[in-house]
């Protein structure tokens, strides 16, 4: 169930600095030019699908949706003619023709989707022939402090029973690249992207990991029970703490295919 609050999307435009640099990270690799239409799957509240209509200019445009309509609320308040938003989820872009797109961005956005395969063959319909699909996301295959930190938490005896009903799915890349292959994209590369994600304290990177997921940091445990999870979570993460904060690393995969 989808526990996203406005003040966690209005959070996530003050916290999002990882993602977004993941973002450009990978805007760089796709070669965004002047005059295309781009999708932006899970655009959150539209910061950086903001920056891509900036880049295609007024003779392009670009679209965005998410799941969220917290996030989706704010991202309409943007004031760009090329910008538009909707409710939607990657899985299901019926809303769109096929082949009416030049790049389908996803960017810390996959790992969120219940359906990945359903998903990359929307993306691949939607794709004009020649199009571009460009994916950032957290590797299966490099376990990360805060997924430590949350089984650890998470498995204790208050909070065992209580099971997450639409928890994250970090692809490894061999079964990235599966899904690319049944979804048609053989043309593609996939490089990793390390990034360290810094913050000052233990409240800090939890912060962030609340507005980033959308309240999922605590699996499927009650409200009531959050508080006291959290405490337990500092706990943990202030073990790793040194005088410069706490630093956590993090592996994302980087894809650049192409529909041919």
């Amino acid at each position: 169930m989808a526990r996203d609050t406005k003040e966690l999307a209005q959070g996530y435009t003050q916290t999002s600095n990882t993602q977004f640099n993941a973002g450009l990270f990978l805007l760089q690799r796709l070669g965004i030019a002047p005059g295309i239409r781009v999708l932006d799957v899970g655009c959150g509240p539209g910061n950086l699908t903001a920056h891509i209509a900036e880049l295609v200019g007024g003779g392009g445009s670009v679209v965005g949706v998410d799941p969220s309509p917290e996030r989706i609320a704010l991202a309409k308040e943007i004031p760009k003619s090329n910008l538009s938003f909707y409710e939607g989820k990657a899985e299901e872009l019926s809303r769109f023709p096929s082949a009416s797109f030049d790049v389908v961005f996803v960017n810390s956005t996959l790992h969120w989707v219940q359906n990945q395969s359903a998903a990359l063959k929307e993306f691949a319909r939607v794709l004009k022939l020649g199009g571009r699909l460009g994916v950032s996301g957290g590797s299966g295959d490099f376990l990360t402090a805060q997924e430590k930190i949350k089984e650890d938490v998470l498995s204790r005896e208050l909070y065992r029973n209580y099971l997450e009903e639409e928890p994250p799915k970090f692809l490894k890349r061999s079964e990235l690249e599966k899904l690319l292959d049944h979804a048609g994209f053989a043309d593609r590369k996939i490089v990793v992207n390390t990034i360290v994600k810094a913050t000052k304290d233990a409240d800090a990177m939890i912060d962030w990991l609340d507005t980033s997921s959308s309240g999922k940091t605590y699996g499927g445990i009650p409200l009531d029970l959050r508080p006291k999870a959290r405490e337990e979570m500092k706990t943990e993460w202030n073990k790793l703490a040194t005088e410069e904060g706490i630093r956590m690393e993090i592996q994302l995969l980087v894809t650049v295919a192409v529909k041919t």
